[in-house]
């Protein structure tokens, strides 16, 4: 065998590795865990061991942003008004987002990081249980923010709504 021939087979090899990394690279969570207003602690990463308070999720990105943790700073040019010769320009620390993967939940109880378990009560509501070496396998409430809705219901009647009148109107008597 040639070192020509040798060589292209370990560039088809590497193709197929490359696109096996990309394929899955892009695989997004199916059901997530934390949500907005959750308290967790960042498992890695130059933040790792802090605890912060989850302010955005990113769920087509698998990130997450923690209020005060994974600032950045960013370099702002100077924005001219009229009026003003010279304006200085700023530099400003920005939180930018870490993956899920990185950060855990906190028990509400000890404080370490847990894993979430789902489990039903007794009387049918869903509830997030704590489990893992550190967890207290108390219940994890679900933050208030979740429970308002982001755009408020329409509750005004529109041009193209059915009148009252016309749904309640009998249009089949049954067979004959």
């Amino acid at each position: 065998m040639s070192a020509s021939s040798s060589a292209s087979a370990f560039r088809r090899s590497a193709k197929h590795v490359t696109k096996h990394v990309k394929a899955c690279s892009n695989k997004l969570i199916n059901k997530w865990k934390i949500f907005t207003g959750d308290r967790v602690i960042v498992t890695s990463g130059k933040d790792k061991g802090q605890i912060g308070q989850v302010t955005k999720v990113f769920r087509k990105e698998n990130k997450l942003i923690v209020g005060g943790l994974n600032l950045v700073k960013k370099h702002v040019k100077p924005q001219p008004q009229p009026g003003e010769p010279n304006p200085p320009g700023q530099i400003l620390s920005v939180e930018q987002p870490i993956h899920y993967s990185n950060v855990s939940l906190v028990d509400p109880n000890t404080g370490g990081r847990v894993r979430i378990q789902s489990s039903y009560l007794d009387d049918g509501t869903k509830v997030r249980v704590t489990k893992g070496r550190l967890s207290s396998q108390t219940f994890v409430p679900r933050p208030d923010q979740l429970l308002e809705r982001k755009t408020p219901r329409g509750t005004g009647v529109g041009a193209k709504d059915t009148t009252e009148e016309f749904v309640r109107k009998v249009t089949y008597l049954g067979p004959r």
